[in-house]
């Protein structure tokens, strides 16, 4: 009786062993998936400092383990008050060890962005002054959606910046802004004329020095 009992157990241990060295090993790492994708966009708030910014879902499932979603985690962080390009780092891990991670780039965006840069020969017409062949920059403001500065708004100078906001197509521009030398803005407005290269816009303004006004037209095209 206890030969065979014997027999028995080295039977079933060797079975166990040929089991065990059946078992496939997993190698296989988990697939991680983001809600929205890897390239992600947000607009500047209208207001400076009133952004807010939440990470995207995420979803991980593992050939093994199934759903491992809640073990997935988030590094990085993206500042929704500035404009820039931010990345956020998804990583989980499956009981086997096997790790996976998908990098997230998230841009923060003024939509004036397009107008930013430099205007060469743009040209400015008034009403009794001859026209003025001048260069103008566009700066796209870092922390308020669709507002921008002109440099040198219809050659008044380079220490002029006037401010402006895109609407669509179109730039409002404020009154009562200074142009220098006891003069500045009664009325102006901005029109897109392209999106595309090269960026094209005009301004329609009233200055007055305090004793004269003058009606004037500007047409700005980008280098």
């Amino acid at each position: 009786m206890k030969k065979q009992i014997l027999v028995a157990a080295v039977a079933f241990m060797a079975g166990s062993v040929l089991f065990t060295s059946c078992k496939k090993e997993d190698l296989t790492a988990p697939v991680i998936t983001v809600t929205g994708g890897t390239a992600q966009s947000q607009n500047l708030p209208a207001t400076a400092g009133a952004g807010t910014w939440t990470n995207p879902t995420a979803t991980a499932t593992d050939d093994e383990d199934g759903d491992i979603s809640s073990s997935v985690s988030v590094s990085g962080t993206v500042d929704a008050n500035t404009a820039g390009s931010y990345e956020l780092t998804y990583t989980v891990s499956d009981a086997a060890g096997n790790s996976a991670s998908t990098v997230v780039t998230v841009t923060i965006v003024n939509q004036a962005d397009f107008l930013d840069g430099t205007y060469v020969n743009a040209t400015d017409t008034c009403q009794t002054t001859p026209s003025s062949i001048f260069n103008a920059t566009v700066t796209a403001s870092n922390t308020v959606n669709n507002d921008m500065v002109i440099n040198n708004f219809g050659a008044f100078g380079l220490t002029i910046n006037i401010n402006g906001t895109l609407s669509g197509s179109t730039i409002n521009i404020p009154s009562s802004q200074v142009l220098g030398g006891g003069a500045s803005i009664v009325v102006a407005n901005g029109t897109i004329l392209s999106t595309t290269a090269p960026v094209k816009f005009k301004t329609n303004y009233t200055w007055t020095d305090g004793s004269s006004t003058e009606v004037c037209r500007s047409w700005y095209t980008h280098q």
